[in-house]
């Protein structure tokens, strides 16, 4: 094969690349190039969209698991229990400069997400505390889950309402208590709940035993502690299954003071539930506190019925 040959099939395939390399420019740099209309949508903004509404996607599927059952499923909130998402002074920063906050307005709800709020920002108006769902926290989501959840609640920017979810305080009080409501029901037989879920358990939980007493007194203030930072929103400070979410959620939260229900809910199968969470419930997995967290919850949890 001459050298004149060989120097033309090296042009010819030289050629053959730049093609699909020069449409990939103009696909996604057209604009940049002056090549495309500055109307028209590159392919590279096409797939960005296609990433961020996958997000979206992702975001919704979080929220209907973890957050309805305390803001509602539009995030119109709920009165007594916690504020509307879905507002348009929080989703445009006027919330968020408002109580001091530097930062935009996705940094702020992806720290509200991931980190929670221990103490309610307003207890005369709302009764739930904001768990920390952030795995660096001792939550459940990872980093890319807070993202896209951030993602879902932005999405409803261009449609939000003002709505006043801090009145003063005086006007609360002139307003009354928040209702009282209905305390939750046990899970029966047949039913989604703790029964069924124990049918056949994964074979790393089968048997677990508690890695402490029952009567422990340091492990149950250790627990105490536990559930009434991630737990007691919707089991009640009580574990009667009427904390202040509990009345938004279907099904209702187990109420872990019911001797009966306790009864047929073996310590193992426990465990389990806690540690991967329910599905079908709003009842999130919680493995990522850690064992040695979860027996000394567990442990507190039976103590409302006594049972072991």
């Amino acid at each position: 094969m001459s050298t004149q040959f060989k120097i033309l099939i090296g042009i010819i395939f030289t050629l053959l690349t730049c093609v699909p390399l020069a449409t990939i420019a103009v696909n996604d740099l057209g604009r940049d190039l002056g090549l495309l209309a500055p109307d028209e949508i590159s392919g590279m903004e096409r797939r960005a969209a296609a990433l961020k509404g996958r997000e979206i996607e992702v975001g919704a599927d979080l929220y209907g698991q973890y957050c309805y059952g305390c803001h509602g499923k539009h995030g119109e909130g709920i009165p007594g229990v916690a504020p509307a998402i879905n507002r348009k002074d929080l989703l445009d920063g006027r919330r968020e400069k408002a109580i001091g906050w530097s930062g935009s307005v996705d940094a702020f709800l992806r720290n509200t997400i991931a980190a929670g709020r221990p103490v309610s920002s307003r207890p005369d108006l709302y009764a739930a505390k904001m768990p920390t769902w952030g795995n660096q926290y001792g939550g459940p989501m990872r980093p890319d889950q807070v993202d896209a959840l951030v993602s879902f609640v932005l999405n409803w920017q261009a449609g939000a309402l003002e709505v006043d979810a801090w009145s003063p305080p005086a006007a609360a009080v002139a307003a009354g208590p928040a209702p009282t409501r209905a305390p939750g029901t046990a899970p029966t037989p047949g039913a989604p709940g703790a029964f069924t879920q124990c049918v056949n358990i994964p074979a790393p939980y089968v048997g677990k035993k508690p890695a402490y007493r029952f009567d422990d007194k340091a492990i149950l203030a250790a627990g105490k502690t536990i559930y009434d930072d991630k737990c007691a929103a919707c089991h009640g400070a009580n574990g009667r299954g009427d904390g202040p979410a509990a009345a938004a959620l279907n099904p209702k939260p187990a109420n872990l003071a019911d001797k009966s229900f306790m009864q047929g809910l073996p310590v193992d199968c426990h465990f389990y539930l806690v540690s991967e969470g329910v599905k079908g419930s709003a009842m999130p997995p919680w493995k990522a506190l850690g064992e040695d967290a979860l027996w000394k919850v567990l442990i507190y949890e039976r103590s409302f019925s006594g049972v072991q």
